[in-house]
């Protein structure tokens, strides 16, 4: 069976961080996210940036990078796309 993308991709972001957006996209909204991942997958930018530690910050352009060419893009986007992701597991697509 071939790898999806989004999980051949996943390298792209910080190592520290795979494993969480992983966890996010195949379970959903209620894995644990700190203030960076939910106003990251929220596309809130300044939030991002503001709960961001210095790792993060410099990764940004690989986050987004990442989930417009490789996640599910139901997965993000806004408060509202990432409070209804439920997970890969239960038919998001």
């Amino acid at each position: 069976m071939m790898t999806p993308l989004w999980i051949e991709k996943l390298n792209m972001p910080p190592e520290g961080g795979r494993e969480r957006i992983r966890r996010y996209i195949e379970r959903g909204y209620g894995a644990s996210l700190s203030t960076f991942y939910r106003c990251l997958l929220s596309n809130d930018l300044i939030g991002a940036i503001e709960g961001a530690d210095e790792e993060n910050r410099a990764a940004l352009p690989l986050y987004v990078e990442y989930l417009t060419g490789y996640a599910p893009p139901g997965c993000y986007g806004s408060a509202e796309k990432l409070q209804g992701w439920r997970g890969l597991s239960e038919g998001n697509e």
